[in-house]
């Protein structure tokens, strides 16, 4: 295997995950999944079935399921923040990230409730003795129990601190999806009188906007009850409690190992594929309006300007 991956070949492993490229069969949990180059040098994402047309390998894997759905490209999505948050999008023409231990929530990448942590740990313990036992074929165990035990439980602190690393680590983008505006968020978000703007795009343009990175995963986040529940291994990021479920939140996710002090990324964005609408807080004062065209001509870009749909009158 040559673990050659060209953008091309990573942006088809996220859009085909779930399937063979070529023949379009479902891939079942550890099923054996094939990335690599056909004769042609196009790249392939592909099963046992089709694996016979890969002429490179750059790797195979056990094929395991998303740790999130992807939304479809016109699904509708809302960013609220305050004005300042706005100017320095169109300042810097990028979008914030800001660190998962910095997002305000103290279950942000949890695995579950402490009250659950010995039934957790018991898990791992007893996976990881039966994985030092049973070493891959050509390979034997020569260790006592004594040295089996110990192996596991320092696998397992390792598995602690790579959770805590992995939190370090993930910078977050969070937006809401509806087709609608949302009065609860505008008051978390913007609360009276505060300047406030959301912003609105769709999955697709989100994701174009920052350059169809493959290395920037964007997906719908899973809501759980960790009091019954546990967040698996690779997929504490886009879990979050089941009491948080009226955000119906879709983020946008960055793994960076080099930058662990810093609290927040910058990440460069094409604002005239993102920007669709900038929509006014109904808590706003009426002046503002005027205020933040002016903003947006100085800075060149092109965006509606509406007024919230909390601002239209009823009739009885």
């Amino acid at each position: 295997m040559t673990q050659r991956f060209t953008i091309e070949l990573r942006r088809l492993q996220r859009d085909c995950h779930d399937v063979c490229c070529m023949c379009g069969r479902l891939f079942k949990t550890a099923d054996t999944a094939h990335s690599g180059y056909a004769q042609d040098a196009s790249p392939l994402y592909v099963g046992d079935c089709c694996a016979s047309n890969l002429k490179e390998t750059a790797a195979r894997y056990y094929w395991q399921p998303r740790a999130y759905d992807i939304p479809g490209d016109d699904a509708s999505l809302w960013r609220y923040m305050d004005f300042s948050k706005f100017v320095l999008l169109l300042k810097e023409k990028a979008l914030y990230f800001a660190r998962a231990d910095h997002v305000g929530d103290k279950f942000e990448g949890a695995k579950g409730v402490s009250t659950n942590r010995t039934l957790w740990d018991d898990h791992y313990l007893r996976f990881f003795q039966e994985a030092v036992r049973n070493p891959p074929p050509g390979h034997t165990c020569s260790l006592s129990d004594e040295e089996v035990q110990r192996e596991a439980e320092r696998l397992l602190r390792d598995l602690r601190t790579t959770g805590q690393r992995d939190l370090r680590n993930s910078y977050l983008s969070c937006w809401h999806e509806s087709e609608t505006e949302s009065e609860a968020l505008w008051r978390l978000y913007c609360p009276p009188p505060c300047a406030g703007i959301a912003i609105h795009t769709n999955y697709a343009s989100l994701n174009h906007s920052l350059g169809d990175d493959p290395d920037i995963a964007i997906g719908r986040v899973r809501y759980i009850d960790f009091r019954r529940a546990f967040a698996g291994v690779n997929d504490a990021i886009f879990r979050k409690r089941y009491s948080l479920s009226h955000e119906r939140e879709v983020r946008a996710v960055i793994h960076d190992h080099k930058s662990q002090e810093t609290v927040g990324l910058l990440r460069p964005v094409d604002l005239a594929l993102l920007l669709d609408q900038a929509v006014i807080s109904p808590f706003t004062s009426t002046w503002f309006e005027a205020v933040l065209k002016e903003t947006i001509s100085k800075f060149a870009v092109t965006i509606e300007v509406a007024t919230s749909e909390l601002m239209l009158e009823p009739f009885y």
